[in-house]
């Protein structure tokens, strides 16, 4: 018996010594060295159109008769809304609903007036045309002015320019980078854009009502203001 224990443990020994060989550390390759980088550009340019989303909001204890003011409402608007030149194309339907009001009394739940609500986009080419359609729209009836967003329709240029300067801000840091450590920076081997085109300046306004007293004499005061547009990239380089 203990001549076969011997015997089996020196198998084993020789089994193992033959697999060995295949368990072997591969060495890391550092004869390419890089450095990455990243680059952001802005550029900010006059908006020369906006968008603005209003809506109309009635409410009563028939559902039909409620419905029905909102539509000659919403008629009202959009009729002066196109009377300043804006093309009935560039007036749309974003939102339609209508729902019935639940109250509580005595711990009750008790049915109320029903809300019809209509909101619509109007897109303004002009951008100068903003303060008057806001006014108008109101004047007409519309009774809530949810979003008011400014963009640049031709961004080619701007965005060629955030490109340049997004590229530019890569090489700099990456030179820098090169620099400190003692080493040449290389040709770039990769480089990826990340676009991310800001285009728009919200600004988001209280409703005004036709039964305010300065509603008539004072012109809504709206400043376009400017817009950005903003490119990101990721850039790998070689380090000699």
């Amino acid at each position: 018996m203990k001549i076969s224990k011997k015997i089996t443990i020196a198998a084993l020994a020789m089994a193992a010594s033959l697999y060995l060989p295949s368990c072997t550390y591969k060495n890391v390759d550092y004869s390419t060295r890089t450095v990455t980088t990243h680059g952001t550009g802005s550029v900010e340019v006059e908006a020369d159109n906006a968008t603005i989303e209003m809506s109309v909001l009635t409410r009563g204890q028939n559902v039909a008769e409620a419905s029905a003011e909102n539509a000659k409402i919403m008629t009202d608007v959009q009729k002066a809304v196109m009377s300043l030149g804006i093309s009935k194309d560039d007036v749309t339907t974003e939102n339609y609903s209508v729902y019935q009001e639940t109250n509580y009394i005595d711990g009750k739940q008790v049915p109320g007036d029903y809300r019809v609500s209509n909101k619509i986009k109007i897109h303004i080419k002009k951008v100068e045309l903003v303060s008057n359609v806001i006014d108008s729209a109101l004047q007409a009836g519309a009774n809530q002015l949810s979003s008011l967003n400014y963009g640049i329709s031709d961004n080619a240029l701007a965005t060629k320019q955030a490109r340049t300067i997004a590229v530019q801000q890569a090489q700099e840091a990456a030179q820098l980078i090169a620099g400190t450590s003692g080493a040449k920076l290389g040709k770039v081997l990769r480089i990826e854009e990340l676009q991310n085109m800001d285009n728009r300046r919200n600004v988001v306004m209280m409703a005004k009502y036709a039964s305010d007293a300065s509603f008539e004499t004072a012109a809504t005061p709206i400043q376009s203001g400017k817009s950005t547009v903003t490119v990101s990239v990721d850039a790998i380089f070689e380090l000699k």
